[in-house]
């Protein structure tokens, strides 16, 4: 099982989706209002099942070399998730997404997830770019990309449809020659 320690607190590792998929969608659904403002797929996760069964497809994913799903520990508890999707063998490249529950935010959490994630992409998945696509309104995560090293390469126009609406969104991206591979 793929496990990875960013420092004392912080672990990422594969979900178990028997254990960890009722964890997770109870950690979602406590929070459901705040979280759905930019992960409009949580309209559609509705009890513990289906939550198992999206992990078990993320763990056939990972199998595939399609993405890659880890549940973010904090002080040993499921504290969110991070992945690799769209990943490209042919540029070795991947976007990356993530999702800290609200009451740990404001604590470096996430900046040191999304920094052990690409440290991760860069030196065992041998990535050589990190992409990340961030909604303007969602001034948090941009800071966490600003912090982690991603360089701000531009702004989509109504690139991200967020239920009935399309958000404009920033760009951003990580180079493994940008210093974040250690």
């Amino acid at each position: 099982m793929l496990s990875y320690k960013v420092d004392d607190e912080i672990e990422l590792a594969l979900p178990r989706p028997e254990i960890d998929g009722p964890v997770v969608y109870r950690l979602i659904d406590k929070q459901r209002d705040y979280l759905k403002e930019f992960l409009p797929w949580l309209d559609h996760l509705q009890n513990e099942e289906e939550e198992i069964i999206a992990f078990k497809e993320m763990m056939k994913n990972f199998g595939a070399g399609k993405s890659v799903t880890l549940v973010i520990h904090y002080q040993q508890k499921a504290a969110g998730m991070i992945d690799f999707h769209n990943i490209n063998p042919s540029n070795r490249s991947a976007d990356i997404g993530y999702w800290l529950s609200e009451d740990l935010q404001g604590k470096g959490i996430m900046t040191r997830a999304v920094t052990g994630m690409c440290s991760l992409g860069f030196n065992s998945f041998n990535f050589n770019r990190i992409t990340l696509t961030i909604e303007c309104d969602n001034l948090p995560s941009q800071k966490v990309a600003e912090r982690s090293g991603f360089m701000l390469e531009g702004k989509l126009r109504s690139y991200l449809k967020n239920r009935d609406d399309y958000k404009d969104a920033y760009f951003y991206s990580l180079l493994k020659h940008d210093g974040q591979s250690s």
